[in-house]
């Protein structure tokens, strides 16, 4: 029988055995063991799609072989694989949860704009994240990430994909990261991102060639202010030339554009909810955010459409729900020199080279501007508010200039983007121009003014011109007043009529347009054209014109060239001769114009010549033609050549020295 000893002996080595077993078959079953708490910890969270490979702990470090996992964020759908992961830490401060680093040798992230009914679990009501609990929340002391692939899939159904690499790590009262952002050919952008302990978030951003030269500087600060309020106020500074060109390969600007140059400089402030209600879209439903924003844009410049602009607005700020409410006060001010062939309405200016203006283009908003941008399922929606106003000042095109014009919404305006189709379109617009005066560059038909247009855009896609409704046009013109009702084109119809009503044109200054000595007259038409509207041009057919009573006279004094043939033609020696003082009682003008601008005009008169043939009445009857492109290029041609030599009279004028 054993003895009391070597029984307690053998009971302390099977303990001892038995002890070392479990520890044995512990050690075995950790990789599975915290795989499993991974698990059930990331899907609390509201993961799904979760798998996770754990390698066995070492005493320094851990190796992750597979991580994968996916879940909906504000909005996006996410799926996040990596490999290999390695884990380091001490083991005596892993106790209080804090890790020496976690590398990342390579991932894939996939995003998508989460489909309805994709999120895992219901929204939850969640503290504002702030900067100054970034540090203390940070469980690492360091994270680097050698590559990670993102494939952003827009709501276009366009993939964008990019690299990103760089760190995090945590200093003292910082947390300071360093990250690097490539496409598939080069590196775009480099960013420094810190958050301090006293709530102030800081950005920077360069280019790989020139991480020495800022390219943007912002900062942020986020602080309570009470219990159910953080104040929020920042600014940033940004240089548009190279920050443009680093956003390239997903900032597409049209040719007339680029290149992009200026200095962009804006300021905010506001309160925030400190806590945010349940997402139910892409902004919380029962959030408010108020707040201010001042912007300032200098020495601007837009390929060869705009040079020297500057902009300055202040701008109010109310977010709620899915929607911003805004309001620009009256310190809007837009002032820019503008290439006057971008807003040639004749042909043959060069839009791709600058002409400088002798005055900026002034954009002004004396009333100020408010509306609405919103974001409702599969599509966005901006909306301006009705009375808003516009006044152009300095308004200089080849074909006219404009000292002054308003520009009056008479409805709310809205334009909405559908993500599905990726169309843009308009819920209509109602709009009031007004001009006092407008100069054409054609000085023989001298000004318009009292120009007014009242016209209405229709609903529907910009896919086309939606149908447009002009409820009334005038202007005054030559003497008289042209104006339209009721106008409507539509760009689907093949074609399009409307009709002008003429009241009082003074005939002197219509027969002044030839820029024909030889002939004056005088009289008042009143007359109506109709226009035709087609794919190829514009006509006006069967218009008519016709003086008011008394009439008026028409004095015709020939060439010589004109009175040589008149001798040797009886019926044209017959109208000279009663031309060279007509008093006419009636003056009918038969108006047609085809599409490619030529003018014909069937004249009929009936009166007497005083000083010819005893007084005896005379009808007349004369078909001119012209063509009206080639008339207004050449009285553009006499007003250049003109100005030009009063150019070089007042420089050879002018005092010697």
């Amino acid at each position: 029988m054993p003895s009391p000893r070597l029984t307690r002996t053998r009971f302390i080595l099977l303990g001892v055995a038995a002890l070392a077993g479990l520890v044995a078959i512990t050690y075995a079953a950790l990789p599975f063991l915290l795989a499993g708490w991974l698990h059930r910890v990331l899907a609390q969270q509201g993961f799904t799609n979760i798998r996770i490979e754990l390698g066995y702990p070492g005493s320094r470090a851990l190796r992750v072989h597979r991580l994968e996992l996916a879940g909906t964020r504000a909005g996006q759908a996410f799926a996040l694989s990596a490999r290999n992961l390695v884990i380091e830490y001490a083991v005596a401060e892993l106790a209080a949860g804090r890790v020496i680093r976690l590398r990342i040798p390579e991932a894939l992230l996939r995003t998508a704009p989460a489909l309805p009914g994709e999120a895992a679990t219901a929204p939850q009501p969640a503290a504002l994240p702030l900067p100054a609990t970034w540090v203390a929340a940070f469980p690492l002391q360091e994270l680097v990430v050698e590559k990670l692939q993102v494939d952003w899939r827009t709501s276009d159904a366009e993939t964008l994909t990019g690299y990103v690499r760089g760190w995090a790590r945590r200093v003292d009262t910082q947390l300071q990261t360093r990250w690097s952002l490539a496409d598939e050919q080069r590196p775009v952008l480099e960013l420094e991102l810190d958050a301090m302990a006293d709530g102030v978030l800081a950005a920077t951003l360069f280019r790989p060639d020139a991480p020495s030269q800022p390219v943007l500087r912002a900062t942020a600060a986020v602080t309570p202010r009470d219990e159910r309020t953080v104040a929020i106020h920042g600014s940033l500074e940004a240089q548009l030339k190279p920050l443009a060109s680093m956003l390239s390969p997903w900032l597409i600007l049209p040719k007339a554009l680029a290149p992009i140059d200026g200095r962009l400089l804006a300021r905010w402030s506001g309160d925030a909810p400190a806590v945010l209600p349940a997402q139910t879209g892409n902004l919380a439903r029962g959030a408010a955010l108020n707040g201010t924003l001042s912007v300032d844009l200098s020495a601007v410049r837009l390929g060869t459409c705009l040079q020297d602009g500057s902009l300055h607005l202040d701008a109010t700020l109310s977010a709620g729900g899915d929607s911003i409410r805004w309001r620009v006060d009256k310190s809007f001010r837009l002032s820019a020199y503008v290439n006057p062939a971008v807003l040639a309405l004749t042909g043959g200016a060069d839009r791709n080279k600058f002409v400088r203006t002798a005055e900026p283009l002034v954009v002004r908003a004396p009333r100020g501007l408010s509306g609405e941008v919103a974001r409702v399922p599969l599509e966005s929606r901006l909306t301006l508010a009705p009375k808003a106003a516009l006044v152009l000042e300095q308004l200089h095109t080849p074909d006219a200039r404009v000292a002054k014009l308003t520009a009056t919404l008479l409805n709310d305006a809205r334009l909405t983007y559908q993500s599905a189709s990726r169309r843009w379109k308009t819920g209509g617009l109602a709009v009031a121009v007004a001009a006092p005066a407008l100069q054409p560059q054609f000085a023989s038909i001298g000004s318009v003014e009292d120009l007014l247009l009242i016209a209405r855009l229709g609903p529907g896609p910009l896919t086309r011109l939606p149908p447009l409704t002009v409820d009334d046009a005038a202007m005054t013109l030559l003497g008289g007043r042209l104006r339209g009702r009721d106008i409507r084109y539509d760009s689907a119809r093949d074609i399009n009529r409307f009709t002008i009503d003429i009241e009082h044109l003074d005939l002197a200054r219509v027969v002044a347009l030839e820029q024909q000595q030889e002939i004056v007259a005088t009289g008042v038409l009143d007359g109506r054209l109709p226009f035709t509207l087609t794919r190829h041009g514009i006509g006006i057919d069967g218009g008519q014109m016709r003086a008011t009573p008394p009439g008026g006279v028409i004095r015709y004094q020939p060439s010589d060239t004109v009175r040589s043939m008149a001798e040797a033609n009886p019926n044209l020696k017959l109208v000279v001769q009663a031309l060279s003082n007509y008093h006419y009682e009636k003056l009918d003008i038969g108006v047609n114009y085809a599409e490619n601008g030529d003018l014909a005009l069937q004249i009929a008169m009936a009166g007497r010549n005083p000083d010819w043939n005893a007084g005896q009445p005379v009808n007349l009857n004369i078909n001119l033609s012209e063509n009206v492109p080639m008339l207004l290029r050449s009285l553009r041609l006499a007003d250049d050549i003109s100005g030009e030599v009063e150019k070089r009279v007042r420089e050879q004028s002018g005092p010697k020295r």
